[in-house]
């Protein structure tokens, strides 16, 4: 009987390890999803360019294949869009611009230090600022709030 107690004690105790093992892992992972998302010090770089309708595939092509493999290696990104202007809801449309470039960093230091990078002169450089005609705009931003969509 005492070997059956001792035997029930045990798979309990070692139950019992696995879930705070478990929570524990758990308060890790949301600890660190919660910082990486968190708009505290996060910018967005906002970069309006004048893009040829000729030069259109191609500039789509080497953001896709190219900047955004090179980018996603920078310490502190979080992501990247290239956005084609489709109407002015409000307001008078840009004259000149036609696609934005948005870039989200979790700080501006991390982008600066992007800038820096041998491969940020293959990204932009090399595989987007051939297509753009200059000049272009760029609009730094802080990220006050963010909100995402929930699965409710």
């Amino acid at each position: 009987m005492r070997a059956v107690l001792r035997l029930v004690k045990r798979r309990d105790t070692i139950q019992r390890m696995k879930r705070r093992t478990a929570l524990r892992s758990i308060a890790g992972i949301a600890t660190a999803s919660a910082a990486q998302a968190a708009p505290g010090n996060s910018i967005q770089l906002h970069t309006d360019l004048a893009v040829p309708p000729a030069k259109e595939a191609a500039l789509l092509a080497d953001f896709e294949k190219r900047f955004l493999p090179l980018i996603r290696k920078a310490p502190g990104f979080i992501d990247a869009k290239l956005l084609k202007f489709r109407q002015a809801n409000v307001g008078k449309a840009p004259e000149r611009y036609n696609y934005r470039l948005v870039q989200i960093f979790e700080s501006e230091e991390k982008r600066e230090a992007w800038t820096k990078n041998p491969a940020h002169k293959v990204a932009w450089h090399e595989a987007l600022e051939p297509y753009v005609q200059t000049p272009f705009v760029a609009y730094l931003y802080d990220i006050r709030v963010e909100g995402r969509r929930t699965n409710a």
